[in-house]
């Protein structure tokens, strides 16, 4: 879905609760990742970059949510990503319900983004 908030918090405040909660918990990774780490809404999504690169972002669509990260740092989990249930494009991560996310998964795999943007 296209969000027509100006910042994060007003894109946080458009989720359900259940949606809030797991994105909630990826905002808290990316803000985590690195005391660099600048958060901005973009793509009309919540993105965070170190500098000029991309760390990642996510997003919520009409029928599942998602977590952008470069391709670099999702494919060593791609396994692991598909026996949770989650849709893997090359570097968005799809999936239908909240409880689905396996976070500290993906906290692995925004820490690693975060150090290839750093490079």
């Amino acid at each position: 879905m296209i969000s027509q908030a100006a910042t994060v918090d007003g894109f946080m405040a458009t989720l359900t609760p259940a949606e809030r909660a797991v994105l909630g918990q990826v905002r808290e990774l990316f803000k985590a990742a690195g005391p660099k780490v600048r958060e901005s809404m973009e793509y009309r999504m919540p993105c965070y970059h170190l500098g000029k690169n991309m760390v990642g972002a996510f997003n919520r669509q009409k029928h599942y949510l998602s977590v952008y990260a470069n391709p670099a740092a999702v494919d060593p989990h791609r396994k692991a990503l598909k026996a949770a249930g989650l849709d893997c494009g090359k570097s968005c991560l799809r999936f239908t319900k909240p409880e689905q996310l396996p976070i500290d998964l993906v906290g692995k795999i925004i820490r690693q983004a975060a150090k290839l943007a750093a490079e």
